[in-house]
């Protein structure tokens, strides 16, 4: 398999700068705010909350997931934000399993309408204000063909809302960036919903802190680190 086109260096090492600067503002942050009292609702306004959520699914379990699912979709073909709190109540509702399922899909094919209403009504907005981005993608596309879409989606290197319409300008099928997609966006799904999940069992603000929870965070933090190290190995490989 023909290799991915790197990055330029400056480009990776200012990227990696930012991280490192972004991960120190964490840490100052925490040591800042260590034992100091932040004011939260308290457990009752939680556990209200999981209700309201379960209440809606109790009422109609169909049409709730039918509502998120359409929901999901609008956002992510829109680019809007919102898609991680539906990840969140998909995976506190409906359980891991059926949650991914949800997601993964709604998230695909809110990409896929994105793809094809550039391809046939947006191509000339598209180009007048992306253009520029289009002969690197051609390129990697060139070389690598649909594991380069697959690598931007599990590593990001070029935005989500940015991806789709840029991949609606090239020659690219609809089915294969629709599989592909798929496949892309699932560990990314899989990890948004186990932590919603997790955030169903707490019974207080503590619970937040519990191993299920700090686990889907830290999968979450580490899944583009481990995605992009994961592309390079069967890229050296190939």
């Amino acid at each position: 398999m023909p290799a991915l086109p790197a990055p330029p260096a400056r480009l990776s090492t200012r990227r990696t700068l930012t991280w490192a600067a972004l991960a120190a503002a964490v840490v100052t942050a925490a040591l800042l705010l260590w034992g100091t009292p932040i004011s939260l609702p308290d457990a009752a306004w939680l556990q209200q909350r999981q209700a309201d959520v379960h209440a809606l699914h109790a009422a109609g379990p169909w049409t709730f997931a039918v509502g998120l699912f359409a929901l999901f979709t609008l956002l992510s073909a829109l680019a809007l934000p919102g898609c991680s709190v539906l990840a969140l109540a998909a995976g506190m509702v409906l359980g891991w399993l059926p949650g991914t399922l949800l997601v993964v899909l709604a998230s695909t094919v809110g990409a896929t309408l994105s793809f094809l209403a550039a391809r046939h009504w947006w191509r000339d907005a598209v180009q007048r204000r992306w253009g520029h981005r289009l002969h690197r993608l051609h390129a990697g596309l060139a070389r690598d063909g649909a594991f380069y879409l697959f690598s931007l989606r599990v590593a990001p290197v070029i935005p989500f809302a940015l991806i789709n319409p840029l991949m609606g300008l090239s020659a690219m099928s609809t089915r294969q960036f629709f599989g592909v997609s798929l496949l892309g966006m699932l560990a990314g799904s899989a990890a948004y919903v186990y932590a919603g999940t997790a955030l169903a069992r707490a019974q207080g603000w503590q619970d937040l802190t519990s191993p299920s929870m700090v686990a889907a965070l830290l999968l979450l933090a580490t899944l583009p680190w481990a995605s992009r190290w994961v592309c390079q190995t069967w890229r050296q490989r190939a």
